[in-house]
């Protein structure tokens, strides 16, 4: 089944762990482009991919349909490597 973000985040919301399966897959690449150019290093960005994905798995009943999920996803990475930078 082909679903678009804000349907797979809404089933994810409900339970369905394939939805959110289809989400990872559809945007842990472009997810990790944004924390490697960020944090400059392939270990650091692969972290805050997982981090990234972790967050928006807890934090989903907080997604607004209105915006676009890739757009709540990239702000999620944004603020993971910022949190690591500021560790480091």
């Amino acid at each position: 089944m082909e679903w678009t973000d804000a349907a797979a985040a809404e089933e994810a919301r409900n339970g369905n762990q394939h939805a959110f399966r289809v989400l990872v897959e559809r945007h842990s690449r472009s997810v990790f482009r944004l924390a490697f150019r960020m944090t400059g290093n392939e270990q650091d960005a692969e972290d805050v991919v997982q981090e990234t994905f972790l967050r928006a798995y807890k934090q989903l009943h907080r997604f607004d349909r209105r915006a676009a999920f890739s757009t709540w996803l990239y702000r999620i990475a944004a603020n993971c490597s910022l949190d690591l930078i500021r560790v480091r």
